[in-house]
């Protein structure tokens, strides 16, 4: 008789920030005897007394950089978590895989489509695997309506769109080097509310709309990127295109903002209509009018639903993951939106702050912007065209 398989051997770089939610999702399966967390980058230590001294006094090898952590458990890593800043991204991936291990990126995994190439590559040559932490691909309910729309539950697919809107203060543009950023150290970043805070649903839209990385085409006039806040990329952003299929995309986004409009997508289909509400659910109806619908789970949930996922992927070469190739399509596409216009800021006298201008909690709106974006939203229009100007307040402020 075969023993017991061994438990799979993780390893995170990076326990601070969100780098916190990936150690609990390790320390989750840790416990549950699902896996054994072997190694962690901390680089800093000090701030991190408490979880370093759990960690070792559990077996777990801690060290200050991924060189060397790579260095010395080469062959010895089944997972290798990478929950770092986007410019961070390819370098550890293709560190990780060149060590012998799959590994589990936050979203998103590249700020270029060279970095997708390269990272493809590694996988190719390793043969390991990268999956990519869109944790909302792995609820039940957004699988159910992937099911739905593939097997024509609303006729063909004709249009897909997102709106989500996020009060960002000014320290949210403060708390790392990346944050807002266009690149850094020469690597491409793009953050922004649809590559970061948004990203998810931006692939969900992806994904509803079947849209590959190749379809991207976008030209000057579908494409809004304005922001507010002392950064290089955008805060607020509404882009529109067309894929080679005829399918009609749009999507909008915010963070300049007092009130929060939470994540929703709508589908159009030719014999029905088809929609996902971010924590909330999962729905279809037909052309009779008939609704069925799906819960969608809690973030905290999906996470480890995708953690499981992934290691189910190191038995079975067969279990769904959101992988590189799904990833590069969300890649693709933000690429496409900066090629194709350029950032205008919004007129200082059009922004309106909650706080002075040394308060890092102080959060910025623009009159009229909320009502405009949801209009745009509902008609899949322009914001030039639902009466907001950068000239004046828009009408419905």
């Amino acid at each position: 008789m075969s023993g017991t398989p061994p438990r799979p051997r993780l390893a995170v770089i990076g326990i601070s920030g969100y780098g916190k939610i990936h150690l609990e999702l390790a320390r989750a399966c840790r416990d549950r005897g699902e896996a054994d967390l072997v190694a962690a980058v901390v680089i800093n230590p000090d701030e991190e007394a408490a979880n370093v001294a759990e960690l070792r006094a559990h077996g777990c090898a801690i060290y200050a950089t991924h060189e060397e952590m790579l260095r010395r458990h080469a062959g010895q890593i089944d997972v290798c978590l990478i929950p770092t800043g986007i410019h961070w991204h390819v370098r550890m991936t293709l560190a990780a895989l060149r060590a012998g291990a799959n590994v589990l990126v936050e979203k998103p995994l590249a700020g270029s489509l060279d970095g997708i190439a390269a990272v493809q590559a590694a996988e190719r040559e390793t043969g390991r695997f990268v999956a990519v932490g869109f944790q909302d691909c792995y609820d039940p309910g957004t699988r159910w309506l992937e099911d739905e729309l593939r097997r024509g539950a609303i006729g063909p697919v004709t249009a897909v769109r997102f709106l989500g809107v996020w009060p960002r203060p000014r320290a949210y543009f403060r708390r790392n080097n990346w944050a807002g950023r266009l690149q850094v150290d020469g690597v491409p970043v793009n953050d922004s509310p649809l590559n970061n805070a948004f990203g998810h649903f931006v692939m969900l839209s992806l994904l509803f709309a079947g849209m590959q990385p190749d379809e991207v085409a976008l030209s000057a006039g579908e494409v809004e990127l304005f922001r507010a806040h002392a950064i290089e990329s955008f805060d607020t952003g509404v882009v529109r295109l067309r894929t080679a299929r005829g399918v009609r995309l749009w999507f909008g986004a915010s963070h300049v903002s007092r009130r929060s409009i939470e994540p929703e997508i709508v589908i159009e289909g030719t014999a029905g209509q088809a929609g996902w509400s971010y924590e909330r659910e999962a729905w279809r109806t037909d052309a009779v009018g008939r609704r069925e619908g799906r819960p969608v789970l809690d973030q905290h949930t999906t996470r480890r639903l995708m953690l499981e996922a992934v290691l189910r992927r190191l038995r079975d070469p067969a279990a769904p993951i959101c992988s590189s190739d799904l990833a590069a399509r969300h890649t693709a596409l933000i690429a496409g939106i900066h090629r194709a216009a350029p950032v205008v800021p919004f007129p200082p006298e059009l922004v309106e702050w909650s706080g002075g201008p040394d308060d890092a909690t102080a959060v910025a709106s623009v009159p009229g912007l909320d009502a405009a974006l949801r209009r745009a939203f509902a008609e899949q229009r322009a914001l030039r065209d639902c009466g907001f100007s950068l000239a004046q307040p828009a009408v419905g402020a």
